[in-house]
């Protein structure tokens, strides 16, 4: 088991001492759970440490029987974020169930799964059962292709293309009933094909063959991921990486209907696992790399730059170009880039500005942090600079030292292994799922060039003594809009993962979002942001519900990418003046989390009072009211693009 897992850490000796300290914590939590604030997070370090290892069969073991024990404490473990997920299907999921929460620990999610009975998706997308004893946030929905109705006539290519659209209809229609009934967004798994029903290679060409049927199928499921009917898991992919050969076992899927061989179990969880993580904004969005022997083979310091390994010609050479190649792909996709190297900085740059055989440029990496000092101190830096939390960060480098002391001090930053061979460095990168995502949009293609520009900014903002006039000199400019069907893809997702810039946390689904924008006496708002360096995309959403003469701010969310540029101020200023000739004041609501604590002062900071919660609204958290006449407008630097 523990070969699948090439990209972790090793095990190491330490780990049964980490376990044992864990258990402690465990037992000292159930006796006195007031003890929890000031032991959660020693504890969410351990099990996420735990499970970032490579595991062999006792400690995987071991490991899930911990993770069933956290879900009590789920609120004191941040920045494990707590998950609830129904599986179902026409498959035996129950299995898979405890390693999918031992698989959670890694990717930073405390996952509670919930198994439907089997076969049962039909029922419950019809109303007819509701086996969850409470509501999942999202649904896996497991179904065997062998249940769809397959042409049954060869060479008919009307006959095949009518089964795929029944399929794809049927499908669509148990998604949503599921949606209907349970409140959850679901994901869809895509279907590998057993080798029994591949008969040959010409299989591929031929209408109506059941490759190409399941082919047919899994494109129509990645469509509709594309078109945000679902979330889109592609366990036909993960099986032909692992080869169809050792996915199935026959001999249990006749038996017990298990869809893969069960000591595959921890493997496909962490697969599940990291694309719940790109949901929960849990992937990691900086990639920190090492330069000499990372992105080039040699030291520059010593070999010069006609002397290091890199360019075609060469095995070694090619091995560190994919490195880079892969680097650009990332950011391409939305991933910031920084480097952090112990050398001397005029040094560790000349190749980025002059070796003709360099992929990498100056103007793509965000962030050079070059210099003697210890790499934990320096990726502490990168993180600052950028305006990320640690733990979205994966820092790549080459030696086995390095990564493990960053393991150590820094434990929630993410260090895939790279083995010995350069020439496997890439694949390793991607095989650890750092950088998983959703279906992408162009918020999130823009993305890295939005956290560069907060480096160079930042860069200004050290030149400029004046705080405000820092602010003019970034000629910031906010757009202003109600929900659409372009923004509502980008509205969903920050929805979804937004966490610690966020007043309420409340995860409305594309159901509810439509209603809140098709009703009248609704505010909804997307906000995107540009300033003199980058599109920023969409960095802010607002749903604004009526009262009798008031307003209730029921979302609130930000992106972390652009604090303190006076976007909140800019937001409240506009919903002020909105709000003043139709209602008399303005109530807000925070309800803490582990994660949100930042926003606690939000409404004091700007200008609102404490209150009872609104007789028509629900008590909980901590409620604040202005009265619209009497709010002073905030200082704003940003100007200000509202359609109605």
């Amino acid at each position: 088991m523990a070969t699948d897992f090439e990209w972790k850490a090793p095990l190491t000796a330490g780990w049964a001492a980490m376990h044992a300290e864990a258990v402690g914590l465990l037992r000292q939590l159930h006796a006195d759970s007031a003890v929890a604030p000031t032991l959660g997070p020693r504890l969410a370090e351990l099990v996420h440490r735990l499970a970032s290892e490579r595991l062999g069969p006792m400690e995987q073991l071991r490991l899930e029987k911990l993770a069933a024990q956290l879900w009590p404490f789920r609120g004191h473990l941040a920045p494990l974020r707590p998950l609830t997920l129904g599986l179902m299907g026409s498959q035996t999921l129950d299995l898979f169930a405890a390693p999918l929460r031992a698989a959670g620990l890694a990717r930073l999610l405390l996952i509670e799964p919930m198994v439907a009975p089997l076969g049962s998706a039909a029922a419950i997308a019809h109303g007819q059962e509701q086996p969850f004893a409470t509501a999942p946030e999202l649904v896996l929905l497991w179904q065997d292709v062998d249940l769809l109705q397959r042409p049954t006539v060869l060479l008919d290519h009307a006959a095949e293309q009518a089964a795929l659209a029944a399929a794809g209809g049927y499908l669509q229609d148990l998604a949503e009933g599921i949606r209907v009934h349970t409140g959850a967004r679901v994901i869809v798994a895509t279907t590998p094909l057993p080798r029994r029903m591949r008969v040959g290679s010409a299989d591929a060409a031929t209408a109506g063959t059941a490759q190409r049927f399941t082919d047919g199928v899994n494109r129509i499921i990645a469509e509709k991921a594309r078109a945000q009917h679902w979330l889109l898991w592609d366990v036909a992919g993960l099986a032909a990486d692992l080869g169809y050969a050792r996915w199935f076992d026959p001999a249990w899927f006749f038996e017990a209907k298990l869809p893969f061989r069960a000591d595959l179990n921890p493997l496909v969880g962490d697969h599940l696992a990291r694309l719940l993580a790109a949901y929960a904004g849990k992937s990691r969005r900086a990639l920190v790399l090492d330069l000499d022997n990372t992105l080039w083979g040699g030291v520059i310091g010593d070999d010069g730059m006609a002397g290091i390994q890199l360019g075609q010609g060469s095995a070694a050479g090619e091995s560190f170009l994919a490195v880079q190649a892969l680097a650009l792909e990332l950011r391409r996709r939305g991933v910031v880039l920084a480097v952090c190297s112990k050398n001397d900085a005029a040094v560790a740059r000349e190749p980025f500005r002059d070796h003709p055989d360099m992929l990498l440029r100056e103007e793509h990496v965000a962030v050079f942090q070059v210099s003697w000092e210890d790499k934990a101190t320096s990726l502490q830096a990168i993180a600052q600079t950028l305006g990320l939390a640690l733990e979205s960060l994966a820092f790549v480098d080459d030696n086995p030292a390095e990564r493990a002391r960053i393991r150590q001090e820094l434990p929630f930053v993410a260090v895939p292994e790279l083995g010995q061979r350069a020439a496997e460095y890439a694949d390793l990168i991607v095989a650890s799922g750092a950088f998983e995502h959703l279906a992408l949009n162009t918020d999130d293609l823009s993305r890295a060039q939005s956290y560069a520009a907060g480096a160079k900014s930042a860069e200004i903002r050290t030149r400029i003594g004046h705080y405000e006039d820092y602010l003019r000199s970034l000629q910031m400019t906010m757009r202003v809009q109600p929900f659409d069907a372009t923004g509502m893809p980008r509205i969903a997702q920050l929805i979804g993962k937004s966490n610690q810039f966020n007043l309420t946390t409340r995860r409305h689904d594309a159901g509810a979002l439509a209603k809140f924008a098709a009703d009248p006496d609704s505010l909804c708002w997307q906000v995107r942001l540009t300033d003199t360096f980058a599109d920023h995309g969409m960095i802010a959403v607002l749903i604004v519900r009526q009262a009798r003469d008031a307003w209730i701010i029921d979302t609130w969310l930000q992106s972390c990418r652009i604090l303190q540029r006076g976007v909140e101020q800019t937001l409240m200023n506009l919903l002020i003046k909105t709000a003043g000739p139709r209602v008399a004041r303005v109530y807000g609501q925070y309800r803490p989390t582990a994660r949100n604590g930042m926003v606690k002062d939000f409404f004091p900071g700007l200008g609102f009072h404490p209150c009872e919660a609104p007789a028509s609204d629900e008590p909980g958290g901590e409620w604040f009211v202005v009265e619209t006449a009497a709010f002073t407008p905030l200082f704003s630097a940003i100007e200000v693009r509202h359609t109605d």
